[in-house]
């Protein structure tokens, strides 16, 4: 499974290799709503910061 990933504010890392998978949840149809974390912050259990992505396929 590829996950993207975002810099919210220069300080997160961005290589796709530093994020993983929490939580995939398949409710609405047609889409999925993924929940992802750095490496570093869920060490450190920084649950605040947590990225949301949802794929819809329309």
């Amino acid at each position: 499974m590829a996950v993207a990933a975002y810099a919210a504010a220069g300080d997160r890392g961005t290589d796709p290799d530093d994020w993983v998978l929490l939580a995939q949840w398949v409710g609405f149809p047609m889409s999925i709503l993924y929940w992802t974390i750095t490496r570093q912050d869920l060490a450190a259990r920084r649950f605040d910061r947590v990225t949301v992505q949802m794929h819809a396929n329309p």
